[in-house]
């Protein structure tokens, strides 16, 4: 076997490209995205806080809280400022979606946010289809570029 090239294989990439974005996206048809194929989840997020680090104006990631413990280290070490935003309630085991909204309404513009697309980790806590709609106006709002767990 040969070794994959630097950034993985391709027919993999375009394939996770479309399942993220769907066929029909602008973005695919006019071959928008740009993809790398990391070997973990970990080797993933380091790909992606080296990313933001030299290619983006804001060194400042939030983070939700809690999130997984190896996130914070992991950005941390790319260069970026880490600070978080509420995600869970303990006590009802529930999403803080209130307090989410009201944070991200607080986060400095140009900032990034690290969302988790679907079972949040570590509380497996996601919003719902509505919630993700207010999320979503929330951060368009506030100019807040995202990263998304997927």
């Amino acid at each position: 076997h040969e070794y994959l090239p630097t950034h993985g294989c391709p027919r993999f990439r375009q394939a996770a490209k479309i399942l993220a974005f769907g066929e029909d996206s602008v973005a695919i048809k006019d071959n928008l995205i740009a993809s790398a194929q990391s070997i973990s989840g970990t080797g993933g997020l380091r790909i992606g806080g080296m990313f933001l680090n030299k290619f983006h104006n804001s060194k400042l990631l939030y983070l939700p809280s809690p999130s997984w413990g190896n996130h914070t280290p992991i950005f941390r070490d790319s260069g970026l400022e880490i600070k978080s935003y509420s995600y869970y309630k303990k006590d009802t085991k529930s999403l803080d979606f209130e307090n989410m909204i009201n944070d991200i309404g607080k986060m400095e513009e140009g900032a990034t946010i690290l969302l988790h697309a679907c079972a949040h980790t570590p509380t497996g806590v996601d919003p719902t289809l509505e919630q993700w709609d207010e999320i979503s106006e929330a951060i368009k709002k506030k100019k807040v570029p995202t990263a998304t767990l997927r």
